[in-house]
């Protein structure tokens, strides 16, 4: 039975972010995922205390969001800060040093800081695309556009919600075939290399939208 992860979540530790490191398990389990990757702006700080806690109950993946020079990119399975400004290429450098695995984060958005959408990822070292991000705007074409770029590139694909509050985490999640019931760590970033990730997911409410805008 596959398992659900939003691989896209933001905490407090993220400066544009209300999110409470409590927050993230009670809202996690009301939207039955079986885990979260806590992808802060450029700090894993809020990642390694919630991976530390002992009362979870789902799977906690560290991770980081970092800002390259051209554009965000997500580092999953990764417990220490990688460089922002850097190029693409040195960036996914680092998070493979650090472990982990690189996900091109919302490359179809610009206001977002995508990286954008040439094939030449592949080159730079890319590990999967984003394919579904709940937050960017329009919803429909802009995912769409991520995910005609992994199966141009021949990429994996990841889904997540890009939460900046509470209530927005699992409205996007992956689906991971192929592990045990409760895999380590390791399996699913495997999972997701060898092409076993799913993506799934819908727009965060215009209510929630306007929510996030009056409270940055």
């Amino acid at each position: 039975m596959p398992i659900k992860i939003d691989f896209h979540v933001h905490t407090c530790y993220s400066d544009d972010c209300s999110t409470n490191l409590r927050d993230v398990i009670i809202y996690s389990r009301k939207k039955g995922l079986d885990g979260v990757v806590i992808t802060d702006h450029n700090t894993v700080e809020g990642a390694l205390k919630l991976l530390k806690s002992k009362n979870s109950k789902i799977i906690i993946i560290p991770g980081i969001e970092v800002s390259t020079a051209t554009g965000h990119i997500l580092g999953i399975n990764v417990k220490r800060l990688i460089p922002r400004g850097l190029s693409v290429e040195e960036t996914v450098k680092k998070i493979h040093e650090a472990g982990g695995i690189a996900i091109a984060a919302h490359p179809s958005a610009i206001y977002k800081s995508g990286i954008g959408l040439s094939e030449k990822i592949v080159c730079q070292g890319i590990d999967a695309v984003e394919g579904i991000n709940s937050s960017v705007f329009p919803f429909f074409l802009l995912n769409y556009l991520s995910r005609r770029l992994a199966y141009r590139a021949k990429l994996p694909q990841t889904g997540g919600s890009d939460s900046h509050l509470p209530e927005t985490i699992g409205l996007a999640y992956t689906l991971i075939n192929g592990v045990d019931e409760n895999p380590e760590i390791e399996e699913i970033i495997h999972a997701v290399k060898k092409g076993m990730s799913i993506p799934y997911g819908k727009p965060i409410p215009w209510r929630l939208r306007l929510r996030k805008m009056l409270w940055r």
